[in-house]
């Protein structure tokens, strides 16, 4: 049975869709009834755990031939470094009562580094509580999500113009899709290995913000251009999304780092680099229509 956390979530979704693309056994876990029949007509079993119940956890993991971990994201709590570093250790602590037999944890591009990534600095922290564990773990570092464009869509849309938090616009980053996620995950939940291993996934090319800019233009018929946000304007910014003030000081950190280049892949002999296949444009048409 491979065991999917956060499947209302657009990763966990994803995962535990691909399993059950390769036939799979699968075990969603979900918080509450809303998607349950969905899941149930799709050919998953479901069951119900928050991850702040670690008995419900445990249970969730029974008989789990591999497990999919991940943090949700949490941008209003007023401290998601100590959130995260709970969830961690409820997680650990339940695949060890279970008996699950591997893990696949959802990590971050730049989860090496201890200090100045901000927000990632929590999938460093889970790095190194699972790294404890004695059955099997891989960390699947991934690139940012080309979803996280979809905040800005309606702006393209109306405006013609691509906010960004990236900066220079020319700079090109690693970028993927929750769907590649899923599939990356599904490879390795049903691969045999042992000990750590650490993949670092990036998308089928790296794109700048212009080049998002440009896929919104050519999906939307119109002229897009990319904005730099300046950072003077961010924490009102973020406030407006919902961001706890920790959280805005957090993705201010994760954002300079990413364009002073600190936030990278390790890479490395140790590392096994795998490539999505979706491209942005198809990315971006996705989200329009999401939205549409």
């Amino acid at each position: 049975m491979n065991v999917v956390f956060g499947a209302t979530g657009q990763t966990g979704s994803a995962v535990a869709d691909a399993l059950l693309e390769k036939n799979q056994l699968v075990r969603v876990v979900l918080r509450s009834e809303k998607t349950a029949a969905a899941w149930r007509t799709k050919g998953a079993d479901v069951t119900f755990a928050n991850l702040s119940d670690l008995a419900a956890m445990t249970n969730a993991m029974r008989n789990a031939a591999a497990v999919y971990a991940m943090n949700p994201p949490a941008y209003n709590v007023a401290n998601m470094f100590a959130v995260a570093r709970g969830i961690g250790e409820r997680y650990v602590a339940a695949i060890k009562n279970s008996g699950a037999q591997k893990v696949v944890l959802l990590s971050s591009v730049g989860s090496q580094q201890a200090s100045g990534t901000g927000n990632i600095l929590t999938t460093h922290i889970l790095e190194t509580i699972f790294g404890d564990l004695e059955v099997p773990v891989a960390f699947l570092r991934a690139s940012a999500f080309m979803e996280n464009w979809s905040s800005v869509a309606k702006v393209a849309a109306e405006q013609g113009i691509l906010p960004s938090f990236y900066m220079p616009l020319e700079r090109k980053i690693p970028m993927v899709c929750a769907a590649d996620i899923g599939r990356a995950v599904a490879q390795a939940m049903t691969a045999d290995w042992t000990g750590k291993r650490i993949i670092e996934l990036y998308g089928a090319a790296d794109y700048s913000p212009n080049d998002v800019a440009a896929a919104f233009a050519a999906a939307l018929g119109r002229n897009v251009q990319a904005v730099a946000v300046p950072e003077s304007e961010w924490q009102a910014t973020m406030s407006g999304f919902g961001f706890s003030p920790e959280a805005v000081n957090s993705y201010s950190e994760m954002m300079r780092g990413f364009n002073s280049g600190h936030i990278v892949f390790e890479g490395g002999n140790h590392v096994q680099i795998v490539r999505g296949q979706m491209m942005i444009a198809d990315a971006v048409s996705k989200l329009i229509e999401a939205q549409a």
